[in-house]
């Protein structure tokens, strides 16, 4: 099945690596089903990069609180439902 490239790089848990290859992606991600998850250094490769915020999509905000715990200045968002979803774009678009 042919895919177009993101319009957004994929930053993988593996390499800690920016992906726009979708055979890149598919491969990356089928290596960290069996590899340790590189979230400091994933944090701080975004921070580096230029982004100001995160957003957690799912139950509870383990990774967005710790996001900011790993780099101060990032603003952190939870996403568990489509209130809270509201609210984030909202945030987002100021």
């Amino acid at each position: 099945m042919a895919c177009s490239p993101p319009r957004i790089p994929v930053v993988n848990n593996v390499d800690v690596k920016a992906e726009t290859d979708p055979q890149g992606i598919r491969d990356a991600l089928a290596r960290q089903a069996c590899n340790p998850v590189r979230w400091v250094e994933v944090i701080g490769a975004l921070h580096d990069s230029g982004v100001t915020d995160v957003a957690e999509c799912g139950p509870g905000k383990v990774l967005s609180g710790l996001s900011r715990r790993i780099r101060s200045t990032l603003n952190g968002h939870a996403i568990t439902d489509p209130v809270s979803l509201g609210q984030v774009l909202g945030a987002l678009r100021r």
